[in-house]
């Protein structure tokens, strides 16, 4: 009796457990951006304020052929989640510029369901380049430690 109880609960742990197969990519991974994967564009908006606590976390920041690749680990599963990112348009001054990056997550609220949900989201990072330059830090928000390098220069286009 001891071991279905056992074997049951196993059982309803590992099926809520999402072990990032729906996800393009995991850490350290220097692929190209699936083909499959729809790359939403970079809100442009000055107005735009940062969330006062995010709801989600971010596990993995990096930049592939000038597509942002951003993976999220938030509660849910019941229902669609989608992320939007946004930029003030001001660089930060320094060697590159640099180009911070709010994340807004789209439903948040609404899902009943508790289950860590693992997912990945491209976003098109051409509204990132500084004019008259060659490649930009491009840095999250609510997490400065996460940065990708945006290189865009004479060098990185052929």
């Amino acid at each position: 009796m001891r071991y279905t109880v056992f074997f049951l609960v196993l059982a309803g742990f590992l099926s809520c457990k999402n072990n990032g197969a729906g996800t393009m990519a995991s850490k350290g991974t220097e692929s190209a951006p699936s083909a499959n994967a729809e790359v939403k564009q970079i809100i442009v908006d000055a107005k735009r304020g940062l969330a006062s606590k995010p709801d989600f976390s971010v596990s993995n920041w990096t930049m592939k052929q000038g597509i942002l690749e951003v993976v999220v680990q938030y509660s849910g599963g019941c229902d669609e989640h989608d992320f939007n990112a946004y930029f003030s348009g001001s660089w930060l001054k320094s060697m590159p510029p640099q180009a911070m990056v709010a994340l807004e997550h789209l439903n948040p609220k609404n899902d009943p369901c508790r289950k860590m949900v693992k997912d990945t989201f491209l976003f098109d990072a051409a509204p990132l380049e500084y004019p008259g330059g060659e490649e930009v830090m491009v840095k999250l928000a609510s997490d400065p430690s996460m940065m990708a390098k945006l290189r865009y220069g004479k060098e990185d286009r052929k």
